[in-house]
């Protein structure tokens, strides 16, 4: 019996875990065109509104006043009910045929939901993504210049990450956030700090003949100096030219999302950016035993999959001995970053 209980509880958490609304859509007609409306506003209502509504819920939708004013045009009355919210749209849209007709419904219902269906469930108690726009987003809240956010649906799923790069100087705080990695942010999905730290481990080859190997971790971490970061890390050169040897390493690194000039809409853009981390560093060279001290210059193309974070790289190692000075020349660097 005890088990039974059991496995009822642990099914009853699941499934209170993973809730999300029912859509529930019906129309005052059964023609073709009604048909037609109730297949777009669930895929819209679908993909726009349950990916930012928690909660156990119905969201009834109920479709009437259909008026067909010419071939492949038509226009009708769409109301939402989500408790005790409603939200009333007036939607109408034409096409040279019913393909072009459903697509054009499709995209203006769906650009009437991104801001008009925060109405049915957007929360003043938590942080969220309040608009969108080419480049970025926006939330009206003051937040720390640097600062790192998971966009999250209702269900919790990280959509993509974010960190801010603007706050408003003005009596009503607006913060600018630009898209680091992932899908676009809807308005209305929360954001949720992250620390903004990171590791990564790299391994490095000189493009001259006979070039040295080299191996280097990194941790960087967020100092509220957008688009800085503090970065530290250690690393040894594994062949014996006079700039082998372990050392240690500090800097920064100035970091540049892509899609702050081509825009979110291509997840090729929103997940790619570029990044110059210049360090100086103190060692111990290998090949004759002297201290090592100089500096490192490298330039990184990055493309993230969620948290980790893909690196190509171009740089050049200058370090100074008792001995004289010794310049790598061009190396290239492939890495492994996790950003958490």
């Amino acid at each position: 019996m005890r088990r039974v209980l059991l496995s009822v509880m642990m099914l009853v958490c699941l499934s209170s875990l993973f809730a999300r609304p029912t859509l529930v859509v019906t129309a005052g007609g059964e023609s073709p065109s009604y048909a037609l409306l109730t297949g777009v506003v669930t895929r819209v209502g679908e993909q726009s509104l349950l990916s930012r509504m928690d909660g156990e819920g119905v969201l009834s939708v109920f479709i009437s006043d259909l008026l067909e004013t010419e071939p492949n045009a038509l226009s009708a009355t769409v109301l939402f009910s989500y408790g005790q919210r409603t939200l009333l749209l007036s939607l109408s849209a034409k096409g040279r045929d019913p393909k072009k007709l459903e697509s054009s419904l499709e995209q203006r219902l769906s650009s009437m939901l991104l801001y008009d269906g925060m109405a049915l469930f957007a929360s003043e108690d938590m942080l969220f993504v309040e608009y969108a726009y080419e480049s970025g987003y926006a939330t009206l809240s003051s937040l720390q210049i640097g600062d790192h956010y998971k966009g999250l649906d209702a269900q919790g799923n990280r959509w993509a990450t974010v960190v801010v790069r603007h706050v408003s100087d003005d009596k009503d705080p607006v913060s600018l956030l630009v898209g680091t990695s992932g899908k676009e942010l809807l308005p209305g999905m929360r954001l949720e700090k992250q620390e903004g730290r990171e590791v990564s481990l790299s391994v490095s080859k000189v493009l001259a003949a006979g070039g040295q190997l080299g191996i280097e971790g990194f941790y960087s971490q967020d100092v509220g100096l957008y688009p800085f970061t503090l970065v530290m890390g250690v690393g040894i050169d594994l062949t014996g030219s006079a700039l082998s040897g372990m050392n240690g390493q500090a800097g920064f690194a100035l970091q540049f999302p892509l899609s702050m000039i081509f825009g979110l809409h291509s997840g090729f853009w929103r997940n790619s950016s570029l990044s110059m981390r210049c360090t100086l560093g103190l060692g111990y060279a290998l090949s004759d035993t002297n201290l090592l001290y100089g500096s490192n210059a490298l330039f990184v193309y990055r493309y993230r999959l969620d948290s980790l974070g893909f690196d190509v790289g171009v740089g050049n190692k200058y370090w100074v001995t008792e001995l004289g000075a010794y310049s790598s020349g061009l190396f290239m660097q492939l890495g492994l970053a996790y950003t958490y």
